[in-house]
């Protein structure tokens, strides 16, 4: 069993933070970093202004560096890739490139010779060349709900050690929400993170990671094992035990017990009831796990057409093409000025979703 503490915290106040932070590494089991170089990975689906609530807030991340510094790290690498990883991208609209000038932590770009990892016997994913480099890895999430996986926390985080367009694929490799889940925690322990902390002080409800609410939450999580940081965020979202893929599967892979020690907090106590979550579907039941390996990515995309198409609003849509250029599938593309669907291409993985900067793709249930 871990220790896994939650604070409040109400507001990106920098001294508040800082405290919060502190009391929260001294009521779990942080790492030692003495010495070391840590590499900070906060959550950068894209280069937004930090007041979009769609990145982990710069001012968490500042904190953390102040922090990390104070127990001694000889260095401190941030970085992040987004989906479209552009070679211009450093975190500057996001406002995480200001806090490295500020702090002395050093901007790692995650397409810089990244390098191919066997996740699996049969996986070789390409992740970031900095996770050789780093002693210490911590994931700086973002409380924010996700159209596929339900939420998106200190575990998912990690899937942005992918560089740019090399997320893409795994949506096809593993087209259901279980297969999905269980790559993202593959990915999450090839990367070494040792340490979660969620940005909780203004999360992200309805239809998130990008297009959704904000919502006032209060609160700051860490702890060493990630899943049950996660878990932290799903009683306070309001799902029920055993609806979320990535902590069921990290489970059921041994990687997490679920059996988390709230030192500061009990997340019982902080649940909005009427946080505004994803609709959850129906369990795959034992179908899936009884196939034939062969058959299962059959399986998988069937099960995954089930699940609503993207619809596209024509009147909010810039022609960005971002949707376009994100998707795995190639089910997209611009026709007469507006973005056009296969739907039987589409495998449902919502990149597009959240790619989108104008909110014009919604997931009807």
């Amino acid at each position: 069993m871990s220790r896994t503490a939650i604070a409040k915290c109400g507001q990106y106040d920098g001294a508040k933070v800082y405290e919060a932070l502190k009391l929260i590494a001294e009521n779990s089991d942080f790492p030692d970093v003495q010495g070391k170089t840590v590499l900070l990975k906060p959550n950068v689906l894209s280069d937004s202004k930090p007041e979009l609530g769609i990145t982990t807030n710069p001012v968490v991340v500042e904190e953390l560096i102040r922090l990390v510094k104070e127990k001694g790290a000889a260095r401190i690498l941030v970085g992040d890739s987004p989906g479209l990883h552009t070679p211009s991208f450093h975190g500057k609209t996001c406002g995480l490139a200001d806090v490295c000038e500020r702090t002395g932590a050093s901007w790692v770009n995650f397409a810089a010779s990244p390098r191919s990892h066997r996740i699996d016997r049969k996986t070789n994913l390409t992740m970031a060349k900095v996770l050789d480099e780093a002693d210490v890895v911590i994931s700086v999430a973002k409380f924010k709900t996700h159209e596929l996986m339900y939420l998106t926390g200190a575990v998912k985080n990690m899937f942005g050690t992918l560089p740019g367009l090399n997320k893409s694929p795994c949506h096809v490799k593993a087209p259901s929400r279980t297969a999905f889940a269980s790559l993202i925690c593959k990915i999450y322990k090839e990367s070494g993170a040792c340490y979660g902390i969620v940005d909780g002080i203004i999360g992200m409800e309805g239809p998130g990671p990008a297009n959704g609410t904000l919502r006032q939450v209060g609160v700051l999580i860490g702890g060493s094992d990630s899943f049950e940081v996660d878990e932290a965020m799903r009683i306070i979202m309001g799902y029920r035990d055993g609806d979320i893929p990535i902590l069921n599967e990290g489970k059921r892979k041994g990687y997490t017990r679920l059996e988390p020690v709230w030192t500061l907090l009990d997340p019982a106590e902080l649940v909005i009831k009427d946080f505004r979550k994803v609709d959850v579907a129906k369990k795959e039941g034992l179908i899936r796990s009884l196939l034939l390996p062969f058959l299962t990515r059959t399986f998988d995309r069937k099960k995954a057409r089930r699940r609503p198409a993207p619809e596209f609003d024509a009147s909010l849509c810039i022609r960005c093409k971002k949707c376009i250029d994100i998707c795995p599938a190639g089910a997209l593309s611009l026709k007469d000025g507006k973005v056009v669907i296969n739907r039987e291409k589409c495998i449902r993985c919502y990149c597009c979703h959240e790619m989108c900067p104008k909110g014009a793709i919604e997931i009807r249930k």
